[in-house]
């Protein structure tokens, strides 16, 4: 009897968008389908209200995709309590939600032997930055420093010995709740009006903008007791006027892509769903030399392994004199990409590997 591929995801992203990532893989891993692979699609609903699919094979592979509608509705939410963006509710109601997915499949399936193509805890574990840099720091893997901050004073000693920091919400991703704090100056992406922070109600161009001084202890208590974490700031490469870093894909242990993200040298971040630009590789091969993207790619094989995912996106930075390499994140659910076909990649390689 042969194996089955049982895909969990969304069609659409929200009322009026497709979810590309979801549905370009479907469309291509029914191309792909070697022999007598079984294949279903599903949805998260269809999960949580115990309408999964009878199956008969004894090997039950499963390949997740983002819970946007879920996140939509009982996450992302700032009217039903007095939440920000990507603070402690956000991982709470995250990982309350993958167990319970994870559950249901084990009850409803217990008599096959499961396989996630990337785990549910490590998806989990992945947004959980604390977790995920610690796991970082014990496998020798390079990251930015990440400080213990219990109250104001910690973050002002640190800014008083010259350090400048990152401030990020803890369960946070696309450079969303991003706080930039040196001895001179402090920007937010946040929108903070009369002590209070208001999260913006949309995932593109969160602008920066300045915070008085007389302001900056209010906010900085208030990022302080919702979990977010201080990170070192690594001061980053620049070429042509603007700061770069790498995202990289790592599928089964190969390196199918990756790409360099450019922001004009004073922005805090390269995410380009903040305004980041995706360069041509050509552009950028004299600054980076063919070692160190090497380099770039034996770090993301590390990373990928070490959190448990088959297929992972992993942003990493370079210091400003190219010296040193850093790990900033890794993702599960690594967004689409228009330059090359990662999801058609993917679906081969899944139906490859089963």
């Amino acid at each position: 009897m042969g194996k089955a591929l049982l895909i969990i995801g969304d069609r659409k992203i929200n009322s009026r968008k497709l979810a590309p990532s979801f549905n370009t893989f479907v469309k291509n891993v029914k191309k792909f389908k070697k022999g007598d692979l079984e294949i279903w699609v599903i949805n998260y609903k269809d999960v949580l209200t115990d309408n999964l699919p009878p199956i008969f094979s004894p090997v039950l592979n499963v390949m997740l995709f983002f819970p946007y509608e879920y996140w939509n509705k009982n996450i992302e939410v700032y009217k039903k309590d007095q939440r920000i963006y990507g603070d402690k509710k956000f991982g709470q109601e995250y990982e309350k939600f993958f167990e319970r997915i994870e559950k249901v499949i084990r009850k409803r399936y217990r008599n096959k032997k499961i396989k996630y193509i990337n785990p549910p805890k490590s998806s989990v574990l992945e947004r959980d930055k604390k977790r995920s840099k610690n796991l970082f720091i014990k496998n020798d893997i390079p990251t930015p420093k990440v400080f213990n901050i219990r109250e104001l004073k910690d973050i002002q000693r640190l800014i008083a010995q010259g350090t400048s920091l990152y401030i990020k919400p803890r369960f946070g991703a696309m450079g969303k709740g991003i706080t930039y704090l040196k001895s001179d100056l402090m920007v937010t992406n946040f929108l903070f009006r009369k002590g209070k922070i208001i999260s913006r109600p949309y995932d593109y161009n969160w602008r920066f903008s300045k915070i008085k001084e007389g302001d900056r202890n209010k906010l900085l208590k208030i990022l302080i007791s919702r979990g977010f974490i201080c990170e070192e700031a690594i001061e980053p490469p620049i070429a042509r006027g603007r700061r770069f870093d790498f995202r990289v894909y790592c599928i089964y242990g190969k390196i199918p892509y990756y790409y360099i993200k450019t922001m004009p040298g004073a922005s805090p971040v390269t995410n380009w769903a903040q305004g980041g630009r995706i360069e041509k590789r050509k552009n950028f091969s004299k600054y980076i030399s063919k070692a160190k993207i090497k380099m770039v790619k034996s770090l993301t094989r590390k990373v990928a392994k070490k959190l448990n995912l088959n297929y992972a996106g992993v942003d990493i930075i370079f210091s400003k004199d190219l010296r040193n390499v850093y790990v900033l994140e890794g993702h599960s659910f690594p967004g689409f990409e228009k330059r090359f076909n990662l999801m058609s990649y993917l679906a081969r390689k899944v139906c490859t590997m089963l």
